[in-house]
């Protein structure tokens, strides 16, 4: 059965009172465990900020008030649960500061100018504001933590810049050291240890943070004995996301990956051969990625073997409409079900 996280949306205008923490959260913690996640808005501070591609960025957040000497009640503790995602909310006003910017978002300003504005063919539909009462003082966006430390109470996110969006600006005036607010955790989806035999992921870009956490999740579960397959597809090799930890996870008896890339990586005209000399000088060895887009005979490859106990798979999907419209027609080719779209 296709599950998605079609939940009530947020408005997107950073709500002291959101809709969405009206519902009531499925995730379960250790017993006597305490998340300081409690839908509320706290403050957390840049500990870290690199750039992994051309547009996007790893942030690394800290709680503010974590206390390095352990003096912090043992109970709270920093859990994001696979798949779930935090709101980081910023000022609608100007929030440049005095302190400079890091360099690394400086220097990608200057080499992306914010385009000039356009009116889009089908306006974007308007969501209603929850709390009508509160200002229009703050916008919010939501991001998937693709790691967190418990005992640091840190946790990392990837974000992809656009220029003149809206939280990019903001984002591009932090520096080390930088308070942020974010508040959670938000999602309906919930793993539950050796629920299914096998789960295959595909994924699209940045959108790999959910089904990356998850299968990060499974892995780090000693009792969780289930089968792993991510297919994951990017725009060229510089695009690639999160390649050196794909090659670790490998390492792992349960887990198996893919790796797309729709356009060439190289200029090399040998195209009659499926991966040209250069191509193979640039990746590394027995490295499972492949210099051409996900194609519909790949899929089947990859999930005929479950056509007969499709029971026992779940398939975790997270990209844009057209590449989610494009595996799940696949899916319905092969009559499997268990679907779940982040």
């Amino acid at each position: 059965m296709e599950t998605s996280n079609e939940e009530q949306e947020c408005c997107g205008s950073g709500c002291t009172n959101c809709v969405l923490d009206l519902k009531p959260s499925n995730h379960k913690l250790p017993a006597g465990l305490i998340n300081l996640f409690d839908r509320t808005y706290q403050r957390f501070v840049c500990s870290s900020i690199v750039q992994l591609t051309e547009h996007v960025f790893r942030f690394r957040l800290r709680l503010e008030k974590f206390s390095q000497d352990g003096s912090d009640d043992m109970l709270n503790r920093l859990i994001v649960p696979p798949g779930s995602h935090l709101f980081l909310r910023a000022p609608t006003t100007d929030c440049r500061t005095e302190c400079p910017a890091h360099d690394k978002l400086v220097l990608w300003r200057q080499q992306n100018p914010a385009r000039p504005s356009f009116v889009d063919r089908v306006p974007p539909r308007a969501l209603e504001k929850y709390d009508k009462n509160e200002d229009d003082l703050y916008f919010s966006r939501p991001y998937t933590p693709i790691a967190y430390d418990q005992e640091e109470s840190t946790f990392d996110v990837l974000i992809k810049m656009e220029p003149g969006g809206r939280m990019t600006e903001y984002l591009l005036t932090l520096s080390l050291g930088s308070p942020t607010e974010w508040k959670g955790v938000y999602g309906d989806f919930v793993w539950m240890r050796n629920q299914y035999q096998s789960v295959v992921g595909f994924v699209q870009g940045v959108a790999i943070a959910p089904v990356y956490s998850t299968m990060r999740a499974i892995l780090g579960d000693e009792e969780d004995y289930t089968r792993l397959m991510l297919c994951a597809c990017f725009r060229d090799l510089q695009n690639v996301l999160l390649r050196d930890e794909l090659r670790s996870m490998a390492g792992y008896w349960n887990f198996k990956y893919e790796t797309y890339l729709s356009r060439r990586s190289c200029s090399c005209r040998q195209n009659a051969e499926p991966a040209c000399a250069c191509f193979k000088n640039l990746i590394k060895y027995h490295e499972p990625i492949y210099d051409r887009r996900l194609e519909a005979n790949d899929i089947e490859r990859l999930l005929v073997p479950f056509s007969e106990r499709t029971n026992s798979l779940l398939v975790l999907l997270c990209g844009t409409d057209s590449f989610t419209m494009f595996i799940k027609s696949n899916l319905a080719k092969l009559r499997i079900e268990n679907c779940y779209i982040f």
